[in-house]
């Protein structure tokens, strides 16, 4: 099987080449000062790049033009390079015990951060850019001064947040996505919420000589903690909708659903990679759509496509607003439908142009994955145009992977440090839904026991690609 992946000219590395030969895994190991020079230079290139990046966008939003003076996957590449070079160098010269110990006490500093979004700070402190001293914030707040200090100074020393002044606290570059950030806010409650709480279920379940073996999505540290038999999304269906973290905050289904939202544009909008334009007034189906976020980035893009969301019942449900809120007479116009749908059950909308599935298969084990992708074939049989677009994480091994292109040398193939949130969201999998983030091998696989094909993977300037598929037409039954 031959796969396409569209990529931006790969950042030559003179530097790393001649220390390490022509093969960018050389397996010769480098002498630890050597390496650091040669991680230094490599830091220098990419990070001249990044301000070339920079510079381009700049006087892109000046001109007001949408051209890109700059393509915007050579500044995700140079980027990824610069996280992981810098990573490494603080690898490199860190007393080993010490980074040892950072990284087992770590969960404090998600906690910490995990504590101001609950209580609202960065939205607080947005109100006052000069800076709010903590005995203010304490009182907007409710949390004692010196404790609330204490734990904005943590999260200041890994530069979330800044103390202007002593016992004055401001947001930063970082700290201010979060502002009025809905999606971004309930992603990290989301993250600080069940999941946090599940995670500590984790090394019980995986010990465990029966349920560490299971691939079952009733046999997960979320069952161990919530004390349930129920999977995940049952659980979230039967009691979602009223179960809350604290009185005042938002339902777990709220959450999600805005996490949903959030997690979407953190990544990016990757779906806007795909050529839609080429489309028309093509119908697409968002097949596990939730309230239809991918739709709604793509609807303002393309007003000449029409959209169809599908989801369980409550989820549909909580869309409408969303979607009168930020797209007004979308609904009306007939230009988004929502469909309660079950995508283990036969597609109903049969020939439509794309079929469109995000952040859906990583949730779910082989088997069952391959029945998500069967579901689909007769509808995509009902149109020979029509494809499946997969959104998801395509990940990468350190040692690397024939389908993947590697980072340059010496870091690693999987650009390390700067895929450690792909790692991070794969363990979440392991631990809620028994599920994986897959390898671009890995998923081929699947696509051929459902009578699929990966036709192209789409390498976007993001953690998470397009992968598309078309029917097999010369299948005639799941391989092993």
């Amino acid at each position: 099987m031959t796969v396409t992946a569209t990529a931006p000219t790969a950042i030559a590395h003179p530097v790393v080449k001649a220390l390490n030969g022509d093969s960018p895994n050389s397996s010769a190991p480098l002498h630890r000062a050597e390496q650091l020079r040669s991680l230094v230079r490599l830091l220098t290139d990419a990070s001249e790049r990044v301000i070339e990046g920079w510079e381009a966008e700049a006087t892109q939003n000046n001109n007001g033009t949408k051209t890109h003076a700059f393509p915007p996957g050579e500044l995700y590449e140079a980027r990824q390079i610069a996280v992981s070079a810098g990573a490494m160098i603080v690898d490199l010269v860190q007393d080993p015990q010490i980074r040892i110990l950072e990284l087992g006490s770590q969960y404090y500093e998600a906690r910490a951060l995990h504590i101001t979004v609950e209580k609202g700070v960065p939205d607080i402190l947005a109100e006052a850019p000069q800076g709010v001293p903590i005995e203010d914030l304490a009182a907007r707040t409710g949390v004692k001064a010196h404790k609330l200090g204490r734990i904005l100074r943590a999260l200041c020393s890994i530069h979330v947040f800044a103390e202007v002044k002593p016992g004055v606290f401001a947001n930063n570059r970082t700290s201010q996505a979060l502002v009025g950030n809905d999606g971004l806010q309930s992603m990290t409650l989301s993250m600080g919420g069940i999941r946090y709480k599940t995670s500590a279920s984790l090394p019980t379940v995986l010990f465990d000589p029966v349920r560490g073996q299971s691939e079952s999505n009733v046999e997960t540290a979320f069952q161990e903690d919530a004390g349930t038999d129920l999977p995940w999304w049952a659980w979230l269906k039967k009691y979602g909708a009223t179960t809350r973290r604290s009185p005042t905050s938002k339902t777990e289904l709220e959450i999600y659903g805005l996490a949903m939202l959030g997690t979407g544009r953190a990544h990016g909008a990757v779906h806007l990679e795909y050529p839609w334009e080429a489309l028309g007034n093509a119908t697409v189906v968002d097949v596990g759509g939730g309230i239809g976020s991918m739709c709604l980035d793509t609807a303002k893009r393309f007003p000449n496509l029409k959209f169809i969301v599908q989801d369980l019942l409550p989820v549909v449900q909580s869309a409408p607003p969303v979607w009168e809120k930020e797209l007004p007479g979308a609904i009306d116009s007939g230009r988004v439908q929502f469909m309660e749908h079950d995508f283990f059950n036969e597609q109903p909308v049969q020939g439509a142009d794309i079929y469109h599935m995000r952040y859906i298969l990583h949730d779910w084990d082989d088997d069952r994955a391959v029945r998500i992708l069967a579901a689909l074939r007769p509808a995509l049989l009902a149109n020979p145009g029509a494809r499946l677009l997969i959104c998801d994480q395509v990940m990468n091994t350190t040692h690397g992977c024939e389908l993947v292109d590697s980072a340059p040398a010496p870091l690693p193939a999987n650009y390390g440090y700067a895929t450690r949130l792909s790692h991070m969201l794969d363990l979440n999998m392991m631990t809620m839904f028994n599920g994986r983030e897959r390898t671009a091998e890995e998923l081929a696989v699947l696509a051929r026991r459902a009578g699929l094909v990966v036709e192209r993977i789409f390498k976007c300037p993001s953690l998470v690609w397009l992968t598309r598929l078309k029917v097999d037409e010369g299948w005639v039954g799941e391989v092993a």
